[in-house]
């Protein structure tokens, strides 16, 4: 009897041993992946907080009286709730620079619907005081660069423009911001001047003139 039991508990243990699968064979190495996707250059007008764009940004310069005298009215572009911003972070980027002029071209004209008075025209003893001139002076605008100190190393490349006055058919756009390297860079300028010479007797109303500013690259 007990060799029985013996011989029922090999043969138990032999079958257990028989039940037991092989284990699979397994890779112990994971390759991780990770992709960075390409950035892009690109231009804006931000708000304080430098990431939601102002939809319609104004430049309000202050009102004038009707005169028989030639007045220069002075505003700024640029402030800390409307920041011209540029930000490259593109590859293959030699130069950029972006440029402010008048949306309709050198035709455009301050007008209240009615009458009107030029941005780009010289003439005048004093100049622009016949017909009206506008100048913009980015150089003495603050240059901020906003990355968090990532591409601090890149700001010697990166300049402000320099003051110039709109002459039809001369200087038909005004740089405001360039960059000869085309490095990884971001940032924004505020205060840049701006003053218009309105002619004498230039009738009362409301006048406006739409600018844009555009992004070029090389």
């Amino acid at each position: 009897m007990r060799t029985s039991i013996r011989r029922f508990i090999a043969a138990t243990i032999g079958l257990s041993f028989l039940l037991v699968p092989a284990a699979a064979s397994a890779t112990l190495t994971p390759n991780f992946t990770q992709t960075i996707n390409a950035g892009s250059l690109t231009a804006n007008i931000y708000g304080s907080d430098d990431a939601t764009s102002v939809p319609s940004p104004t430049v309000s310069f202050p009102a004038l009286n009707y005169s028989f005298q030639c007045q220069t009215s002075s505003a700024t572009l640029g402030d800390s709730n409307d920041k011209v911003n540029v930000t490259n972070l593109a590859s293959g980027i030699n130069t950029w620079n972006i440029a402010i002029a008048p949306t309709n071209g050198t035709t455009a004209t301050w007008t209240n619907g009615t009458n009107t008075y030029k941005y780009n025209d010289p003439t005048g003893t004093v100049a622009g005081c016949t017909n009206g001139q506008m100048t913009v002076d980015p150089s003495v605008a603050t240059l901020t660069d906003d990355c968090n100190g990532a591409c601090t190393a890149n700001d010697s490349t990166v300049s402000k423009g320099t003051s110039a006055a709109f002459v039809s058919g001369t200087t038909n756009s005004v740089t405001l911001l360039k960059d000869t390297a085309g490095t990884a860079w971001e940032g924004y300028l505020t205060g840049i001047a701006l003053t218009q010479k309105v002619p004498a007797l230039t009738p009362s109303g409301s006048y406006s003139l739409p600018m844009t500013i555009t992004l070029a690259h090389t």
